[in-house]
């Protein structure tokens, strides 16, 4: 009888045990799901922002552009007199 105790007892304390386990997986799965969706706001964020820096290069380039065209134009200008 006092094996049959033991051994309920031992199987009462695994299921403890099992529960706590399946308790700890399912947060430490539920904080992977918000870390992932936190890295794919991120990659996000970084694509608009690189995308963005591109363009703002792009434009810069074009305004130094204009600006040297604009310069030639005045030395061109101030050449003819």
């Amino acid at each position: 009888m006092r094996y049959l105790e033991e051994l309920e007892q031992k199987v009462l304390r695994l299921i403890e045990r099992h529960q706590e386990l399946k308790a700890r997986l399912e947060s430490a799965t539920k904080e992977i799901e918000v870390l992932r969706e936190q890295a794919r706001r991120f990659e996000a964020s970084l694509l608009k922002e690189t995308s963005t820096s591109q363009a703002l290069a792009q434009e810069k380039a074009a305004i130094v552009t204009s600006i040297e065209a604009l310069l030639s134009n005045l030395n061109a200008l101030d050449s003819a007199h």
